[in-house]
């Protein structure tokens, strides 16, 4: 069998392990942990999911070592036996599909919460202020402890009998945190360790720590038990914090007692600092590889890297450039667990690409459980396995190839369905194909072709620049349809709206000329993308939006991310402002002070909103002996709702 990435699906070792490819499940945890501190059957599942679909390693992420080391209350718990249950299902389910299973050994050190540590003040090297429940919508700043060498040396045990622990329960490896702001790696940034005794300063003094618990850990798991080493390759700090320079020494340092690296960056209770840990749209795929290759550069052991990574060819690239030695996923692996089945198989074309949008964080965080924009199976790995197949074979008609009516078919066809799928345009994708032409949103279009592969692998049948029409369901007699047919934009009906420089969002994507001077009406998700957009053409764009704030229709950690880059790029936003008519020489508003102005513009773009096609979908109502409308013909919404919609009519239909 031809393999295109040759590299990539090499065989490698970890000390005595071998992984069968380079392709590994990054640290990962949900937020619905059992109140006890124990993995749950749902959090079980979701681990034996990236297992199942050829991940090589998973590893199972935020396992607290001491009482004092929790930042809030949804972390595994790994300092008492109560933990071994849970652990030895999860290695177990990890197993069973030929994965290798770690655990992810960590303390919160100075970012630890009072309210989950017994009412003690964090500890860390330094007595340094902090701010706390960054996961919250409280957070707080508070002022560490400096750790006595007797406090330091009693953790360092606690990392060692976690670590016999989840051996005991049958993971093969362990990982020790030592990135992102976690104990150990306060003790290497000269930003959070300020000491002056010997565990303070020089490099060689601010790696002690690590060498304890190191030493320990490998007293207790003996030589032939991996220990993985997780590592910023820099702080991300404008100043005092740890640089690539110093990380390459201290991974010098490490590596007589370690197996393998893997090298993020950037501290995780500095709010900024999170879109570089979890890259967003705006910035390149595989943006922390320079910082695992300088490591390479000087260390024998194997070393992983992470940061955005969402396509094999690029994967394959990297380690056969002797970049990195294995590549770590996220949440690709949440977008598609299959990615690593899916290229060894030869469909590469199928693998669903991240968008890094956030769903999954903003779900974790505000929900307690995670979701994903193009996987409706995350979070839900556990009950799926237990749907029994269809009972019977339907004919089934898909009204729509957007991202829902794609999704209901391709569900659909793997259920065992005969599947025809009516577009009425000539392209699949519907509303996402603005993508093509938007720099920053290239994943988008990229699902698109993912899905289009899908739909070409399976036997479904597609029948384009076709409506459905009730005369064509009533020659075909299908037993279900889905209405997938999507919405319109709003066009409202302000005063000059007949303008010729007057454009709905839609039409930039048919070449609708703009000027130099923009004024976007509509503050929602798709006029700040369609600002953006144009700011980064070197237009001034500006937003005016009737309601408070705007992308109020985004999750808060996409939302956070588009303010910020909607300040960097310089668009004018109007909150509060409502439009009263469009003139030659611009938008007429009122102000949220209640006060009559004109905003000068060249151009006027409309994106107020979506209206539903119901009269279109619910003409086929009668249709069918079960009629299913879904996603934005029923009600507009995101990506998200829509591939949730597909998934679930086809997938529970009657």
């Amino acid at each position: 069998m031809h393999n295109p990435f040759p590299h990539l699906y090499e065989p490698i070792k970890i000390g005595a392990l071998t992984l069968k490819n380079r392709i590994v499940a990054s640290p990962s945890s949900q937020g619905d942990v059992e109140n006890d501190g124990t993995l749950g059957k749902y959090n079980i599942a979701y681990y034996g999911r990236k297992a199942k679909g050829g991940a090589a390693l998973v590893t199972v992420g935020d396992g607290i070592v001491h009482p004092t080391g929790r930042n809030h209350p949804k972390q595994m718990l790994l300092y008492t036996d109560a933990a071994l249950p849970s652990l030895l299902r999860c290695a177990e389910e990890i197993h069973k599909y030929g994965a290798l299973a770690s655990y992810q050994l960590s303390h919160g050190g100075i970012v630890c919460d009072p309210a989950y540590t017994g009412g003690r003040m964090p500890l860390g090297p330094s007595p340094v202020p902090v701010t706390i429940g960054f996961q919250t919508n409280h957070p707080v700043e508070i002022m560490a402890e400096e750790m006595t060498k007797k406090q330091m040396e009693e953790i360092a045990e606690a990392y060692a009998e976690a670590a016999a622990r989840v051996k005991k329960a049958g993971f093969d490896m362990a990982m020790v945190h030592a990135a992102h702001g976690w104990l150990i790696g306060q003790f290497f940034s000269p930003w959070t360790n300020r000491r002056t005794d010997e565990y303070g300063g020089s490099i060689e003094n601010r790696t002690r720590f690590a060498i304890m618990v190191l030493e320990k850990i490998r007293q207790a798991v003996g030589p032939r038990f991996p220990i993985d080493f997780r590592i910023n390759g820099r702080d991300g700090m404008d100043g005092g914090g740890l640089e690539i320079e110093e990380s390459v020494q201290i991974c010098r340092i490490l590596e007589p007692y370690v197996d393998s690296f893997h090298v993020s960056s950037c501290f995780h209770m500095i709010p900024s600092h999170q879109d570089i840990m979890q890259s967003t749209i705006f910035d390149p795929h595989g943006h922390l590889l320079h910082l695992a290759a300088a490591v390479k550069r000087v260390v024998k052991v194997p070393v992983a890297t992470v940061g955005g990574f969402n396509e094999l060819r690029m994967m394959e690239d990297a380690v056969a450039e002797g970049k990195a030695d294995i590549i770590a996923l996220g949440r690709q692996y949440l977008a598609d667990p299959d990615i690593a089945k899916k290229g060894w198989q030869g469909r590469a074309d199928e693998v669903r690409p991240c968008q890094r949008c956030a769903a999954c964080q903003s779900g974790r965080f505000s929900l307690g459980a995670a979701r994903c924009a193009v996987n409706p199976e995350i979070g839900r790995e556990y009950e799926i396995q237990f749907i029994p197949p269809a009972e019977a074979k339907r004919r089934v008609f898909v009204a729509g190839g957007g991202p829902g009516g794609m999704e209901a078919a391709i569900v659909a066809a793997r259920r065992g369905h005969e599947v025809t799928l009516f577009e009425k345009s000539g392209i699949l994708g519907g509303a996402l194909n603005f993508a093509q032409r938007v720099p920053f949103k290239q994943d988008l279009y990229r699902l698109v072709g993912a899905m289009s592969a899908e739909l070409r692998r399976l036997p479904i049948k597609v029948c384009m620049n076709t409506a459905l029409t009730p005369e064509i369901a009533a020659t075909g007699r299908p037993d279900v349809i889905i209405s997938a047919v999507g919405a319109d934009a709003i066009r409202p009906s302000f005063p000059g709206m007949e303008r010729g420089n007057v454009f709905m969002a839609d039409e930039l994507d048919r070449g609708a000329p703009v000027g130099e001077r923009v004024v976007v009406i509509g503050g929602g998700l798709v006029g700040v993308e369609t600002a953006l957009h144009l700011a980064w053409q070197g237009k001034k764009a500006i937003i005016v939006e009737m309601l408070p704030k705007i992308a109020s229709d985004a999750n808060f950690r996409y939302a956070r991310t588009y303010l910020w880059k909607i300040e960097e790029k310089g668009v004018e936003v109007h909150t509060g402002t409502k439009c009263r008519g469009i003139t030659g020489a611009g938008v007429e508003v009122t102000d949220a002070d209640g006060n009559d102005r004109l905003i000068p513009a060249d151009t006027i773009i409309i994106s107020v909103g979506m209206r539903p096609r119901e009269g279109e979908s619910e003409r086929l109502r009668f249709c069918a002996p079960q009629f299913l409308p879904i996603g934005n013909c029923v009600r507009p919404g995101m990506v998200k709702d829509a591939i949730r919609a597909g998934y679930d009519a086809a997938m529970f239909m009657d």
